[in-house]
């Protein structure tokens, strides 16, 4: 295979807590037109995305998560789908926690997930480098995905999200708790996106346990629905007092 040109390489970013992945590693490095790899550990996320994103010499620049798995042609794919007025290219990713999967399986059956607003597929996208360089991130670890989204649709991009062409989230769950609260502050969700969510999590749970055949899936996605109407209705009450 001819060496790529430097036009057309892609530096990625790996924030992680600790050492990163050495299989997302290889992954990354045996990908043609891969450029450099940035393994940030800095915190929060939010703040550690952009200081790294800022450090890469490409156009384009790939932010994964420590915890994704990616195919050989994952940036091959991700890439033909640039457009002039596309800021940032996600993918819908497969969970490797069973309880997430069966829910997400179970939705898909009746909506595009690439086409759910609700989730930016920021573990795995590639981005323009210029749009982090007036980009002042709260300092989140999570819930950031959906403000940057609106940063890069206020700048006059779209956020482009493919459908699933391999990448894998080998995550556990996050903290819903703090993802509410971050959700009702920083106004991604309204009253009507709240009551889309339980309805949707009301009809879908019970799905998802029957597709695995399990009652802890039931009592996982409720817990997790709990805690994030738990953190959202915490921070309304926190803005009226």
């Amino acid at each position: 295979m001819p060496p790529c040109p430097d036009y057309k390489k892609v530096d990625f970013v790996v924030p992680s807590r600790d050492e990163a992945n050495p299989t997302l590693l290889r992954q990354i490095r045996e990908m043609p037109c891969a450029g450099q790899i940035i393994n940030t550990h800095e915190k929060p996320l939010s703040i550690a995305r952009k200081n790294a994103v800022l450090q890469a010499k490409t156009e384009w620049v790939a932010m994964v998560d420590d915890d994704m798995l990616l195919p050989n042609d994952w940036l091959q794919k991700v890439t033909k789908a640039i457009e002039p007025k596309v800021g940032a290219i996600g993918t819908v990713a497969v969970h490797k926690n069973k309880h997430v999967a069966a829910y997400e399986r179970v939705v898909g059956t009746v909506y595009n997930l690439s086409k759910l607003d609700t989730n930016p597929h920021i573990n795995n996208i590639i981005i323009r480098r210029k749009l982090m360089e007036n980009y002042q991130p709260p300092k989140l670890f999570f819930g950031e995905d959906q403000y940057f989204k609106r940063y890069v649709q206020k700048t006059g991009y779209t956020w482009k999200v493919l459908p699933f062409i391999g990448a894998t989230h080998l995550g556990t769950s996050k903290n819903y708790l703090t993802i509410g609260i971050s959700y009702r502050r920083y106004g991604h969700f309204g009253l009507y996106q709240l009551a889309r969510r339980m309805a949707a999590r009301f009809i879908f749970t019970p799905f998802a346990a029957m597709a695995n055949l399990s009652i802890q899936t039931f009592w996982y996605l409720t817990k997790l629905n709990v805690e994030f109407i738990a953190g959202w209705t915490k921070e309304l009450i926190k803005e009226k007092t």
